[in-house]
């Protein structure tokens, strides 16, 4: 069992040794697992960084992210420039069926809306406008079309999770009840149980996944 003071340590590594990451003013605190992100970075897609990068960390149960985004004068736009940039990306997107998605700006913030097929798509599409100058932050809307489910969507989840090297898919148990998937068990770290939520969300049908993991 690691203590605060061993995590924190560790997180601070992680977030020096990235290159994505612009750590110079981020502050860490922990507290039994859970880890808090302070400061402030100079962009949104620079917090995208900063949080991915903590969830790989050994130890790591929970993040609350407090980082403000404090966007350089070369980076700001006006809503009227950052909304164009955005249409562009979406425009231009093959993972993007069709013109579904749709963007507003408010003063740097984005609230995306619209229907795709699946998760990841919703996932995708977050992590490209994250990278548009002048964008502070982000509400995902999107939402996911009716599918019929395809098969035996337990079995199928439970097949992805065995197939994946850096899962002990033993440790997790799935169920399903109409359109939404319940996981249980536990995992060792933060990331394994993304794996574990992105593997239920792949199946077609799946609209809701309800996270039960723990991490140990």
């Amino acid at each position: 069992m690691l203590s605060d003071a061993q995590l924190k340590q560790l997180v601070l590594d992680e977030l020096q040794w990235d290159p994505k990451v612009n750590h110079a003013h981020i502050g860490v605190a922990t507290d039994d697992g859970s880890v808090t992100l302070m400061g402030h970075v100079s962009s949104y897609a620079d917090k995208f960084a900063a949080l991915d990068a903590v969830k790989r960390v050994r130890g790591v149960k929970a993040i609350a992210d407090e980082m403000d985004v404090h966007l350089l004068t070369a980076h700001r736009h006006d809503d009227a420039s950052i909304a164009e940039h955005i249409a562009h990306v979406l425009e231009w997107n093959v993972s993007i069926p069709g013109n579904t998605v749709k963007a507003t700006v408010h003063e740097g913030f984005v609230t995306l809306t619209g229907e795709v097929d699946f998760q990841h798509q919703r996932q995708h599409i977050e992590s490209q406008v994250a990278h548009v100058g002048s964008v502070v932050g982000i509400s995902n809307r999107i939402g996911l079309k009716t599918a019929v489910a395809s098969g035996n969507v337990q079995k199928k989840i439970e097949e992805a999770l065995a197939r994946n090297a850096e899962l002990e898919a033993d440790n997790i148990k799935v169920s399903v009840r109409d359109d939404t998937v319940f996981l249980h068990g536990e995992v060792k770290a933060l990331y394994e149980r993304e794996l574990a939520k992105n593997a239920a969300w792949k199946v077609p049908g799946v609209k809701h996944v309800e996270d039960h993991i723990r991490i140990i």
